[in-house]
């Protein structure tokens, strides 16, 4: 199915510049649930969850799980909440109910960047077989206009699906031989597309190219991918640094300044240790028509980008709180 690759407003900051994921054939259909756990499956959230010894980049697991009783499930919301809202807040069935956002930002030793994290949780109304197709996982991942996706990343441009290049910049997925040099199973990715096995997600790779506040330029390859079992819908994605062996596919980062005539030209970069992000939906245990929703974000920002300003930090409060209001609007309506 074609569709947009669109900018990023929530809470992945992530698909900061590419939007959801691009699946071969599409997005995939994620109504027959498999009978695996989804966290279990995708490899991409096990590598954010549990990385390599010495990787400044990590991300806490999701709290909420289909395995999980109704009380241990109110005892992690009742936990999240603290100490601003209540269970029956967090639960209220209302576009504008509450949600939870917890930001940190911890510096590196030598302190010349920083890993910064941010995590989301609120509660939606909705079929979970309803919201497990094209429409609402888009709205899941993207800014739900061009204007919007270009405030939210500072005026970036956003991307020509059709073409696979952006106006200021590209994303594409990989070719074989990009894929095959950095030791990638093609023939076993290709098993795992959403193409050929719709029912349990899908996999894929994409070389993007962006720009944050149109201050820093960023690029790299996303390896992202798609699980579900009977009662989650899970999508996590993070750059991938096995391809830092070939120049124009390597994570990396530019910082931009413009001169007195008005043009932009570079004055720093570097390579870039990236960053990761998940999304999962998990139906509550006590209604089976309300979700949770829970995102957690985390990267590494070099001090160069913005002078140890915290200009990402300070963006995405409201960017979030519009953009949970605007899935919430989403399942609504597929709900009804």
């Amino acid at each position: 199915m074609p569709r947009r690759a669109a900018i990023a407003a929530f809470p992945l900051l992530t698909a900061w510049l590419i939007g959801p994921p691009s699946w071969p054939g599409g997005t995939p259909n994620l109504l027959a649930a498999t009978p695996a756990g989804a966290g279990a499956t995708n490899s991409v959230y096990t590598e954010l969850t549990s990385p390599a010894t010495g990787s400044p980049l990590r991300i806490a697991p999701a709290r909420f799980a289909s395995t999980q009783s109704a009380q241990v499930q109110r005892e992690a919301l009742a936990e999240a909440g603290k100490p601003r809202y209540a269970i029956e807040d967090l639960l209220r069935p209302s576009v504008v109910a509450p949600h939870v956002l917890t930001m940190s930002r911890e510096s590196l030793d030598p302190p010349n960047a920083s890993v910064q994290q941010v995590r989301v949780v609120f509660a939606l109304r909705g079929e979970l077989e309803n919201l497990a197709q094209d429409e609402f996982l888009n709205q899941l991942l993207a800014a739900s206009t061009e204007d919007d996706q270009r405030k939210a990343a500072g005026g970036a441009k956003a991307v020509d699906s059709k073409a696979g290049e952006a106006k200021d910049g590209q994303s594409r997925p990989l070719t074989d031989d990009e894929l095959m040099a950095a030791g990638i199973d093609v023939a076993a990715l290709s098993g795992r597309s959403a193409s050929n096995q719709p029912a349990s997600g899908g996999e894929a790779y994409r070389l993007v190219h962006g720009e944050l506040f149109s201050k820093v330029r960023i690029a790299g390859v996303i390896h992202s991918q798609w699980t579900r079992d009977d009662d989650t819908i899970l999508m996590a994605l993070r750059f991938d640094h096995r391809f830092a062996d070939q120049p124009a596919l390597k994570p990396t980062w530019e910082r931009l300044e413009r001169d007195d005539a008005g043009q932009t030209r570079v004055v720093a970069r570097g390579d870039w240790a990236g960053g990761g992000a998940y999304v999962q939906l998990t139906r509550w245990a006590d209604d089976p028509r309300m979700l949770i929703c829970e995102a957690e974000l985390s990267w590494i920002e070099p001090q160069a980008w913005f002078g140890g300003a915290n200009l990402i930090g300070s963006k995405l409060p409201p960017a979030i709180q519009s953009q949970v209001r605007e899935i919430r609007r989403a399942a609504f309506r597929r709900s009804d």
